[in-house]
């Protein structure tokens, strides 16, 4: 496929869309997010996962979805909903610094998730609203912001503690209102998944527990579809997979440098540092001979990260490899104590979006979608053009192209 200008695409997906509009764009589209449901799972799990096998096998699918860089919730999640890469709608990871700002970006922090100066790009929920649409976002990372001077027209601030029963319930309650006051776009989001896979690893009893819960709430979401008379687009997404980790793959930072030579903007299965003395350069011969990781200045990382040097991306980067950790002490005994079930963390993403762990699922069924169609795997930034297409939207500029809806739609 040729490469496109930005301005081109959008022209593109705009003449496409009105060309489909008779293919669904007048059903609501239901997005549902499965955080951390890997590519594999309904083939590890089919006994836990009928709804999804079913929906797979009478709709469209992706052999699966590459995640942006890095693998993480919140970049993924809005990356989902913008067709950018982080490093182009700034929410670079789930914790950052910013040193424009002088301060950090922390995902579980009401001032920074709320704040819509934060946000870059526009998501699906603003180019339907900017367009005529009413949309609604429940639990979507961003959602809560006003971002370009709008917000979904029904929105639920971010709560763990809310049951599915109620949640589903609020959710079915937009869909209830006249179809003058229905939105035509609902993005739900679902995280038991990936908590399990988290505690427990990819590989456990807890995971395909997570997968049948999941699979019987989206269950219950189709017969709550039928019981309105709706038939909708329904589109199943995830933003990363998942990879098993142990305490014996940590490579522990005190044991190369003293912690507090670096201001650490994340760690884990990913380490971005800030020196406090001294250069980059000097900062990443310090990791030459270490096993298991490699250091990169912010500026030769691989271009596949899509991600250059600016305030919210730290100078240097130490990746692990898959399933190995690098962390400082602190942070190390800190998930002893909190994953004690496994003595460490048990799984963990947020590593290279090219590793087949950590591709998530893209699965759809409804007036839009094709019957028994598999697509190639793909990068999560299209999905915004197809949602787009789907709704008969003119995209905002992104970074995707029409090839998941040239794959997947009637």
């Amino acid at each position: 496929m040729k490469t496109l200008t930005t301005l081109g695409l959008v022209v593109l997906l705009a003449a496409i869309a009105g060309e489909n509009r008779g293919a669904g764009a007048d059903s609501p589209l239901i997005l549902v997010s499965l955080d951390g449901f890997r590519h594999d799972y309904c083939d590890l799990y089919p006994a836990e996962s009928p709804t999804l096998r079913d929906v797979r096998a009478a709709g469209s699918s992706a052999r699966g979805l590459i995640p942006v860089f890095p693998s993480n919730t919140f970049p993924g999640h809005y990356s989902l909903v913008t067709g950018l890469h982080p490093g182009r709608h700034g929410i670079i990871n789930n914790d950052f610094f910013d040193a424009e700002r002088g301060t950090f970006f922390h995902y579980f922090q009401p001032s920074s998730f709320r704040d819509g100066s934060w946000w870059g790009g526009e998501p699906i929920w603003a180019t339907a609203e900017r367009q005529g649409r009413r949309a609604a976002a429940h639990f979507w990372a961003g959602s809560e912001a006003v971002i370009g001077g709008r917000r979904p027209t029904f929105w639920k601030p971010f709560d763990y503690s809310v049951p599915f029963a109620r949640r589903l319930d609020e959710v079915s309650e937009w869909l209830r209102k006249p179809a003058a006051e229905r939105p035509s776009l609902v993005a739900f989001y679902l995280e038991e998944v990936n908590g399990a896979g988290h505690r427990f690893g990819p590989d456990s009893p807890e995971v395909a527990a997570a997968v049948r819960q999941v699979d019987h709430h989206l269950a219950e979401l189709r017969r709550r579809f039928r019981e309105l008379g709706l038939t909708p687009n329904f589109v199943v997404v995830s933003d990363h997979g998942m990879t098993a980790t142990a305490l014996e793959r940590v490579v522990v930072l005190d044991d190369i440098l003293d912690p507090r030579t670096v201001q650490i903007d994340s760690d884990g299965s990913l380490l971005a540092l800030r020196p406090l003395s001294g250069t980059a350069e000097q900062l990443v011969e310090k990791f030459r001979d270490v096993r298991h990781v490699r250091a990169f200045q912010s500026a030769d990382l691989p271009a596949h990260f899509a991600l250059k040097p600016g305030p919210r991306v730290a100078p240097v980067w130490v990746l692990p490899e898959e399933g190995w950790h690098i962390a400082p002490r602190s942070t190390v005994e800190r998930l002893r104590r909190k994953y004690a079930e496994k003595g460490y963390l048990a799984g963990d993403h947020g590593y290279d979006p090219l590793i087949s762990s950590m591709h998530g699922i893209l699965i759809a069924e409804g007036p839009a979608f094709q019957r028994g169609r598999v697509a190639d795997a793909a990068s999560a930034v299209h999905v915004y053009p197809l949602l787009c297409m789907v709704l008969g939207l003119q995209p905002a500029p992104n970074d995707g192209d029409d090839r998941l809806a040239r794959a997947l739609l009637r």
